[in-house]
């Protein structure tokens, strides 16, 4: 973006008839700033300092954050040693109903979460569903019935839904897509090491002694208080856009929209376009991208069924909790891992991706192949699942990358997790008793559905993606692609003047915006 690119006009525009034109109520959030700030490029020490601070300030409540909600997401998991399904009278049938229940009441909230994502201030609005989530957390405690669990596991599936889109738009504000490729498993690295948390957790509280006040309930007092706690710092320390970045000037906020200009996406606006969500409808990547998770997911039923499985291995209850722990350290490793080869590689999304489910092929092979006899190496190839996580967080982020225009990113990360709420809602239904103990079964159909078929759909997103890419560079080539566009402004008189603008001020979708490459 170019000093005095908001300048008022009208010889470019006769020059340019193919710019885009619309009314400035319909703009980006950052053409309100670039309207008051005339703003220069920033330097490359400028935009080194600004991403160090937008680092510094975004990341840590995001990492935090993750690894909150899978070790909340947990709870369920971790109580199944402590005496929840005696305390409740769950029969496996209904335990696996609340893994689903979950998940029911993550799909029916996911439209309008996003929905609220868009018109309300992010972290806020991420805020009060954190403080509604620590506090349905608790209303565990007391339940005693399936009945009580299943109310209580909805409510907190519908206030999740918020979640993961809050954080991937705020990452999508504050930081450059190739940016986003290593932080997104950095994080998710902190998520999916949740499991050491949880399984310290377990252990640690299967040492109080409280009569009647059972270990699982002081596992919910913990991570309910805990949510609680965060969901205060960040209603008042994270904000909601680069434009109420408490800890940026005003030249600063101006710089940290600039710096990202190579994502060709804008930072926010708050009309729902309906064409927009039409475009996402009709757009095929939007489908691979919801398969990719729906077939991943059929495998997350293992979240809630980890402790119980190790412990059918012959392992006692304490042994259980500690050897849990190892999940976790195998995804803090293997999604580090993914993240340092996506910040010394360009366009490597799919690669790592097909790569990290190699282990998981030879895991489901293993549990299938393996007498049951051999505790120890079953063990192991449930470990060396845990590079799974490394697909979802990179193939998450990777949708919100393909998709520019408000209402279409949030279109499209509401698909995606609606993709991720059916895939976990079935998933725990193949963990049936009559599968048990060696599960061969579900091992099967977890190799098929949850490790080849999102391999191939991967590649064949890359494989389209870079089809476009190269359509676009022919195009470019040509001279017919612009990257500025037209404001028109009512003055209330009856009269309109027109701005030139940079396109990126549009909120243009990646379809309307030639200009934009999709990363791969």
């Amino acid at each position: 973006m170019t000093k005095n690119s908001t300048t008022a006009t009208t010889s470019p525009i006769a020059s340019t008839p193919e710019a885009p034109k619309l009314p400035d109520r319909y703009a980006d959030e950052s053409h309100k700033l670039f309207s008051k700030v005339d703003v220069t490029d920033p330097t490359s020490e400028e935009a080194l300092r600004i991403r160090n601070k937008c680092v510094r300030w975004i990341l840590p409540f995001l990492c935090v954050g993750y690894h909150l909600m899978y070790v909340d997401k947990q709870t369920l998991g971790s109580s199944s040693i402590l005496g929840i399904l005696k305390d409740a009278h769950l029969t496996a049938d209904q335990y696996n109903w609340l893994s689903s229940l979950f998940y029911v009441g993550y799909l029916a909230a996911e439209w309008p979460q996003n929905w609220a994502l868009q018109r309300f201030p992010v972290a806020k609005w991420l805020a009060g569903n954190l403080f509604v989530w620590g506090s349905i957390l608790l209303l565990h405690i007391p339940c005693n019935s399936y009945a009580s669990f299943a109310v209580v596991r909805v409510l907190l599936g519908i206030t999740e839904a918020c979640i993961v889109p809050a954080f991937l738009l705020l990452m999508s504000m504050f930081f450059t897509y190739d940016e986003q490729s290593v932080l997104m498993p950095c994080m998710w690295a902190i998520g999916n090491s949740s499991p050491i948390t949880s399984g310290l957790l377990s252990y640690g509280v299967l040492w109080i002694d409280t009569g009647s006040f059972a270990p699982w309930r002081w596992f919910y007092v913990i991570t309910g208080l805990l949510t609680i706690i965060f969901a205060i710092a960040v209603w008042f320390l994270l904000p909601d856009s680069p434009l109420t970045a408490h800890f940026l000037g005003p030249v600063e906020r101006a710089h940290a929209i600039v710096r990202i200009k190579g994502n060709h996406s804008g930072i926010e606006q708050k009309h729902f376009k309906r064409y927009q969500f039409i475009e996402a409808i009709k757009d095929p990547k939007t489908w691979l991208f919801f398969f990719h998770a729906w077939s991943q997911e059929m495998a997350n039923g293992l979240t809630n069924q980890y402790s119980l499985i190790i412990k059918s291995f012959g392992f006692t209850t304490l042994q259980t909790t500690l050897l849990g722990c190892v999940n976790g350290l195998v995804a803090l490793f293997a999604l580090g891992t993914a993240a340092i080869v996506l910040a010394r590689t360009h366009n490597c999304r799919a690669w790592v991706s097909v790569a990290a489910y190699v282990p998981c092929v030879v895991s489901s092979i293993m549990l299938v192949t393996i007498p049951f006899s051999e505790r120890w190496a079953l063990i192991v190839a449930i470990w060396i699942r845990g590079t799974g996580g490394i697909p979802y967080s990179v193939v998450m982020v990777w949708a919100a990358n393909c998709s520019a225009g408000h209402t279409k990113k949030t279109t499209v990360i509401a698909l995606y997790h609606v993709g991720y709420g059916l895939g976990n809602i079935l998933s725990p239904q193949l963990f049936q008793p009559q599968y048990r103990p060696r599960y061969i079964v579900t091992w099967s159909v977890i190799l098929g559905v949850a490790v080849i078929l999102p391999t191939f759909i991967i590649l064949v997103l890359r494989w389209y993606l870079q089809k476009e890419n190269a359509r676009r560079d022919a195009l470019e080539a040509q001279g017919l692609v612009t990257e500025v566009g037209v404001l028109t402004h009512d003055e209330g008189d009856g009269s309109k003047t027109e701005k030139v603008v940079d396109a990126r001020q549009l909120d243009l979708t990646d379809r309307q915006n030639l200009a934009f490459r999709y990363v791969l």
